[in-house]
């Protein structure tokens, strides 16, 4: 029987449950519900409810609302326990076919007679404690109240404090070690379609904390959730309209200490009421906020020199850059509550347009040479979420619609000085205090040149007078936009098969369109080429610009002579002030203006092998059942099955040379249609050992599919040249989960989680090259001899490398374990009453055998002809090294320590990430891995309500106050010795922001 056949039938079974449970349900009641706070009236979200002596029982939902079905006549006790409260039990009698509401008050628990004044920071963590505890899966939960209490202004930064998450390029997320695009983020249950040109990870930088109700980081999956993760899922749970009118209304000013900058503002609003008898709920926020930061980064270039020994450093280069980011948002929810269920109505909106500039001067030696350069990155970026969700009951079963629109997209203003593109300004470089005995400018002996030395050394300040253009001068654009068309369904049917054993069967299904585009435009001249100054030749007052060496642009014109007054003099901390940079503004108007003169603004052939379009449809089904046994045991089992196609067209460029040879594209080989089939098995069991205690073990199964720029059906081959293509036929990654949790909560311990993992990660994907006439070895994929004959093109020589991604052929294993503590100590003597603490810990290991392939020429004598001959053979060799897998961290800790008396709360926090690798190198003893050092962060935040109006509130907050640098290494074994030695690569600062907020709700 094919995998898919055994699905449809196990999906047809769980169909035929329906009239069954419908006929077992027919005499039952039920009975549901609110809980809420007596002293505040607010809804209490995840408290438990149950018939004591039964496994009939239900949690409170998001809007405090509760529901036990099924329930067969007779007379009960129910009991509701909710964590920093006092429970409550009362009999109920239940008739056949009865429909009881009971709405349940509960009182926070006292000391000694004295009640305690439970603040919005504990009342909100403690709705994440209690929905993390009835959740039927191992997950994180952190509620908004929370989030606040730290200056998280992103939902990247605010995920980044919860146990076994850390962050990769500042607001990607990274869950249990495994780096952002195996991840999967929701909002609302939704898929964010990726915002990364290159693969499938979401940025969460443009998204504000102050949208969020709540965050969810799900850890095991479930056969009702999309497979498509490794790592875990983060849903980002949107605010609804509570049931009064409220206004919120915050503006916040702050002070960048790296680069002395005070615009950097926010505001937000939101406003919502509820009308029609609560019916109706209307939620609106808008937001807008500006930073100015960027970070300063030292960085040595190490190598081997003279081809014997590795680990000299061969060049060094200073960089400096200023990003400012402009974001904006809107969101709009409506819902309305049914008879037996609700509708909500999304639309999200979130515009980030980044405005950035990297500076960097490399120095080099043996001749001393010094080049100046920029990297310009103009863009912005959209997103868009539209989203009907509804779920109503019929009878006992529970149904639910989802249909949304999600979409993203990415455009350029301004883009020059990519990697590949040599856009520079270079001159011989004199040292006016670094000259020998002879007064000669000193000669540098790179092999033993340090960077504490090459900070030392200074540049001639007239240098960048006689440095001159030179390079291809370039400018890029991108449009890349994805559209994500998401339909599921799902239904619940509860069934009592006694009061002793009952259930909730679940099945539903999914269909899924994603669409890609992407589209890449260069245009470069020479800078010794005529036209590049037929419309600039009197650009710089004073001086007539030519081709020739000595009358291009220079360096000196162009140069931003207030730059050091202003933040450069703070780079580095201040200890090595960064003068000589880029006028942007300058530049910018010279390279439009150049280029209206350009007579034939040659498109650059390469970046026709980065066009793309396509579109992927994704099908889904499954089945579960969740059993409640007694009491304490709770077993969730059930299967998923995914059905992927994937279309996607690209090009075949065909180029005579780099650079002024034009591309000719194939039309054949370039198109692919692929459809792959998974089954996912999942098991988990829970069981109470106490009333304060329970312990989760799960078996879960996820996939990876590849970066859809490793899948597209590009090929770029260049005749003597570079040479690189897709691999539509990659693997997608798969992962074998074991995940064990235990939980002890009461009132005073709070909540104490601690959680081992494991994962087994089959067919990673990484890029290799490998010798043309080898790639069949290594499943890679690139037009065949026969091929060029027919289109009279010159093929390939069995020595062409080509550049490809295949799968690593070895398993990657992670594990690790997860400790969380939350508590507060309401319950001790005064002052001590006052303390918060939140401390998570998280040790992890990996390790896979990366597949290397090493490329050697092996040349024997053939003596078979008339007179002997050497014969050249191309060999591609598989070996393997053992490294971790990249971005993880193996040790991760966030604390948090604070105080809340009455109107004041305040908090200070640290964290720190332990090191990562971030690169591999491909060499056979692993010169030039590269790894970061630990990371160290503090920061703080104090908030006090203000006694003139009701509603107003100031805070105070700070973060990365210690200013910590991060620091790379790059690993090198000198020639001969087994010891490895650790060269300092990097020095890198971000910056420390001082903020003042200003914030009004009623």
């Amino acid at each position: 029987m094919r995998r898919n056949d055994t699905f449809l039938y196990l999906l047809l079974f769980s169909l035929l449950l329906l009239p069954v449970s419908a006929l077992l349900g027919q005499e039952s009641g039920q009975i549901h519900g609110v809980v809420t706070d007596s002293t505040s009236n607010d809804v209490l979200i995840g408290a438990s409810v149950w018939l004591e002596g039964t496994s009939l029982g239900s949690s409170s939902e998001i809007n405090g609302q509760y529901s036990i079905k099924s329930v067969p006549p007779g007379t009960y006790t129910l009991n509701v326990r909710y964590i920093g409260y006092s429970g409550r039990e009362f009999p109920v009698t239940v008739a056949s076919g009865a429909d009881m509401e009971i709405n349940i008050a509960l009182l926070s628990k006292s000391v000694e007679g004295r009640e305690v004044v439970v603040t919005a920071q504990a009342r909100g963590q403690k709705a994440a404690i209690n929905q993390q505890l009835s959740s039927n899966t191992i997950s994180n939960v952190v509620s908004s109240e929370k989030i606040h209490e730290l200056p998280d202004a992103s939902a990247a930064s605010a995920l980044s404090r919860l146990p076994g998450v850390s962050l990769m390029n500042g607001d990607q997320v990274v869950i249990r070690g495994i780096q952002a695009k195996l991840n999967t983020v929701l909002i609302n249950g939704i898929e964010l379609p990726s915002t990364d040109l290159n693969n499938r990870s979401t940025n969460l930088g443009f998204i504000s904390s102050n949208m969020l109700s709540g965050i969810e980081v799900i850890k095991t999956l479930t056969p009702d959730m999309d497979a498509n993760t490794i790592g875990g899922v983060v849903n980002l749970r949107l605010r609804e309209a509570p049931s009064e009118f409220k206004l919120d209304l915050f503006a916040q000013g702050a002070f960048n200490n790296q680069d002395k900058t005070y615009d950097n503002d926010k505001v937000w609003a939101s406003v919502s009421d509820r009308f029609f008898d609560d019916k109706f709920g209307i939620f609106i926020q808008g937001n807008s906020d500006r930073s100015n930061g960027g970070s300063d980064n030292a960085s040595a270039a190490y190598g081997s020199v003279n081809d014997w020994e590795y680990g000299q450093m061969t060049g060094f280069t200073f960089a400096d850059g200023i990003n400012i980011s402009d974001n904006n948002g809107a969101n709009v929810m409506l819902d309305y509550r049914l008879p037996h269920g609700k509708i909500i109505l999304q639309n999200t909106y979130a515009h980030n347009l980044n405005n950035n500039i990297s500076f960097s001067t490399a120095l080099a030696w043996n001749p001393n040479t010094v080049t100046y350069s920029a990297n310009r990155q103009n863009f912005g970026k959209d997103l868009y979420i539209n989203a009907l969700q509804g779920e109503y009951n019929i009878g006992d079963v529970k149904t639910e619609l989802t249909l949304s629109h999600s979409y993203t997209n990415q455009y350029t203003y301004m883009s020059y000085g990519n990697p590949g593109e040599n856009f520079s300004f270079t001159n011989p470089w004199q040292d006016p205090y670094g000259l020998d005995g002879n007064g000669l400018v000193k000669v540098y002996n790179q092999a033993t040149l340090t960077p504490e030395q090459v900070y030392k050394i200074q540049i001639d300040p007239h240098n960048i007078d006689s440095a001159y253009l030179g390079g291809w001068i370039m400018r890029r654009q991108n449009a890349f936009y994805q559209h994500l068309y998401n339909s599921t369904l799902d239904v619940t049917i509860p069934v009592a098969f006694s009061t002793d054993v009952s259930s909730k069967f679940k099945v539903g299904g999914k269909f899924a369109r994603t669409t890609r585009f992407n589209d890449v435009n260069s245009w470069f001249t020479g800078s010794s080429d005529p036209d590049t100054y037929d419309k600039v030749h009197n650009f710089i007052p004073g001086h007539v610009l030519t081709q020739n060496d000595k009358e291009r642009l220079m360096f000196g014109y162009i140069t931003d002579p207030n730059y050091y007054k202003n933040r450069g003099q703070y780079y580095l901390g201040g200890d090595y002030p960064y003068r000589n940079v880029l006028d942007r503004d300058k530049y910018d108007a010279f390279l439009s203006t150049s280029m209206t003169g350009w007579t034939n603004p040659i498109h650059w052939a390469r970046t026709w092998a980065d066009d793309f379009n396509g579109a992927e449809i994704f099908t889904s089904g499954y089945a579960m059942a969740t059993f409640d046994i007694g009491t304490k045991l709770t077993i969730l089992g059930g299967a998923r099955f995914e059905h992927y196609n994937m279309k996607y067209k690209a090009n075949f460029d065909y180029v005579t040379h780099s650079v002024y040879g034009d591309a000719v594209l194939f039309d054949t080989l370039n198109t692919v249609d692929r459809n792959d089939d998974n089954i996912f098995p999942n098991v988990q069991v829970r069981y109470k050992i106490t009333d304060w205690a329970d312990v989760r073990l799960a078996y879960s199964t996820g996939i990876s599919r590849p970066d859809y720029r490793a899948i597209v059906p590009s090929t770029y081959f260049e005749p003597g040249g570079g040479a690189n293509a897709g691999n539509p036929a990659l693997k997608p990654a798969t992962s074998t989960n074991f995940d064990l949790s235990l939980s002890f909560y009461n009132g005073e311990l709070g909540l104490l989680t601690i959680s081992p993992f494991y994962k087994k990660i089959d067919n990673l994907f990484y890029y290799a090259n490998i010798y043309y006439k080898n790639l069949g070895s290594f499943n890679a994929t690139f037009p065949d001899s026969a091929f060029f004959i027919k289109e009279s093109a010159q093929a390939p020589a069995a020595s062409q490398s080509i550049g490809s991604y295949v799968n690593n052929t070895n398993p990657g294993y992670v594990r690790g374990i997860e400790l969380d503590w939350q508590t507060n100590f309401w319950y001790l003597p005064q002052p001590l009453n006052l303390i918060v603490l939140d401390f998570n810990y998280t040790k992890a290991w990996s390790d896979m055998a990366y597949n290397q392939v090493n490329n050697r020429v092996i040349r024997t004598i053939d003596t078979t002809g008339p007179r002997p001959k050497f014969v050249s053979n191309y060999i591609s060799t598989d070996t393997v090294y053992h490294a971790r897998l990249l971005f993880q961290a193996n040790d991760v800790i966030n604390v948090a320590l604070g105080v809340d008396y009455k109107d004041f709360s305040g908090r200070i926090s640290f964290n720190m990430q332990g090191n990562v690798v971030t690169s591999l190198s491909s060499t056979a003893n692993r010169e030039g891995d590269r790894f970061t050092g630990n990371v160290y962060k503090w920061d703080f935040l104090i908030q006090q309500k203000l006694p003139w109006l009701e509603g107003l509130s100031v805070m105070l907050s700070g973060e990365n106050i210690f200013h910590n640098p991060v620091y790379t290494y790059q690993n090198f074994k000198k020639l001969g010795s087994s010891v490895a030695t650790k060269n300092l690569a990097s020095t890198a600062y971000y910056p420390s922001i001082f903020s003042l907020t200003l914030r009004y709700n009623m």
